[in-house]
């Protein structure tokens, strides 16, 4: 092609063109990077990565949010806070976050009462919430306080024999709890309950003629002994205005609200529910797997852990529209029932024989759990239902003890416990999957790996590099 001027200046034309289109686009890029950043974590935990509920947490704010961060300018721990805050930025841009060292401006650090490095302060418009552990646990907990607003309380009733739910010093001196049994006390659950916002207190339904109007949802956690008439009396007045409640019932034991589940077609099953495979998992035959959860329920939707229930009962539901005591019988809207959990798919329910009187929590023989296909039902066992009806909601499980301080961190027990109570409270926004600690899992080698690991790298590649430096000077000074 022949050059000449007017073809060399389209050439620079279209080069300056490309050029500037180019340029167009890296800014482009770059302001959609900051305006819209992305990650993409390939760690095995995901550790780079905020949980479900910190992400939902997070957005529940549109605009309005902001974090100060009470730390020194200079040091490891205001890099980790930095770190940490900047996974909630990406998860809500909205999110603004400042940083005030306390030692340069202590007038701030007084204004906003602040007395340790680190802490932490939330502000969405007049409510602010004040955090002083620097983990995704406790930030995330705090705004869903935040988020909140006002505080419900959960209240647990007492006076048979339910699980201690006080701190560990006032563990004795509740009567109605398992008194010298702190393995099977409240106390982790409860915390977990008063981190997200909630008050949690004691209810004894023998001495109060009228529930308190605050309670979001009234807990029984494992009755040994059935509620008084006057107490069943209360309590079904209250549910029947609207109330919520949490029902977990443990084998060979009586509650009292057997006529009020019968009514709704739920039967609470003697006996105990026996699960071979539980021992692949360390546990014993007598704490089956929940691994069949309701995918369209908020409490399961997203639970994706199995869960363990150390010495469970089984349940049956039917259906109640036969039943015409039933109080919703010839209702225009029947109540909304769910088979939320069934477990021990290759177990059975061990049906409770004549003249046995064990009772919860009493030791078996081994000979008492093999299985009776003249007595004992073949799982899976229905372990878990949701009743609802307008403003009212019950949950009803076959187990109390999954929740107990021994057995409250297994797998999904922890998730499975706060969504029953967040779905009591109306507070299904937050229902996702709680935030876990990151652990390094770390790297263990046998001895002869690691001498050889050390040898080749401590070693081995500092010396063929000497080697190769050597055999190339040599050549060099050969020529």
């Amino acid at each position: 092609m022949k050059m000449n001027r007017a073809t060399r200046s389209n050439l620079r034309l279209q080069s300056a063109s490309t050029g500037l289109i180019l340029l167009l686009i890296l800014v482009l890029l770059a302001y959609a990077s900051h305006r819209y950043p992305v990650r993409w974590d390939w760690t095995a935990t995901h550790r780079h990565s905020l949980a479900e509920q910190s992400i939902k947490a997070v957005k529940a704010f549109p605009k309005g949010l902001s974090a100060t961060v009470y730390v020194q300018e200079q040091g490891e721990q205001r890099t980790q806070l930095a770190t940490l805050l900047e996974k909630y930025r990406v998860a809500n841009t909205e999110l603004l976050v400042r940083f005030v060292d306390p030692d340069l401006d202590p007038a701030s650090a007084r204004q906003a009462d602040v007395a340790m490095y680190g802490t932490i302060v939330l502000r969405a418009g007049e409510k602010t919430e004040k955090v002083t552990e620097s983990s995704e646990e406790s930030l995330t907990n705090a705004l869903i306080r935040l988020a909140k607003g006002s505080t419900k309380t959960v209240r647990f009733v007492s006076g048979h024999g339910e699980h201690a739910f006080q701190d560990r010093g006032e563990a004795a001196s509740d009567k109605g709890g398992h008194v010298g049994q702190e393995r099977l006390a409240y106390t982790k659950a409860v915390a977990l309950l008063k981190g997200e916002g909630y008050r949690v207190a004691a209810l004894n339904l023998a001495e109060v003629e009228k529930i308190p109007e605050e309670t979001v949802a009234i807990v029984l956690a494992g009755p040994r002994t059935p509620l008084l008439p006057v107490e069943v009396e209360r309590l079904q007045i209250w549910w029947e205005a609207g109330g919520r409640i949490l029902l977990m019932s443990d084998p060979n034991t009586q509650t009292g609200l057997e006529p009020l589940l019968k009514s709704y077609g739920i039967t609470l099953l003697d006996g105990m529910v026996i699960d071979p495979v539980a021992r692949l998992f360390g546990g014993g035959m007598t704490t089956p797997l929940v691994n069949q959860y309701d995918g369209d329920h908020p409490i399961t939707s997203g639970l994706q852990a199995a869960s363990f229930f150390p010495e469970a009962r089984g349940l049956r539901l039917e259906d109640p529209s036969g039943d015409k005591t039933a109080d919703h019988a010839n209702a225009a809207s029947p109540p909304t029932l769910v088979r939320l959990l069934s477990g021990a798919e290759r177990g059975w329910l061990k049906a409770k024989q004549a003249g046995d009187v064990r009772k919860a929590g009493d030791p078996l023989d081994a000979s008492a759990l093999e299985f009776n296909a003249a007595t004992d039902q073949k799982g899976p066992i229905l372990l878990g239902v949701t009743i609802q009806k307008e403003k009212k909601r019950m949950v009803v499980v076959g187990n109390s003890n999954f929740a107990a301080d021994a057995y409250v961190s297994f797998s999904g027990n922890t998730d499975l416990f706060l969504n029953m109570v967040r779905w009591l409270a109306e507070d299904e926004n937050f229902i996702a999957i709680k935030p876990r600690e990151v652990t390094d899992s770390g790297l263990m080698l046998p001895q002869n790996s690691g001498i050889l690991l050390f040898a080749g790298l401590i070693l081995g590649v500092p010396l063929m590099l000497l080697v190769t430096g050597i055999v190339i000077w040599r050549r060099r000074k050969l020529r």
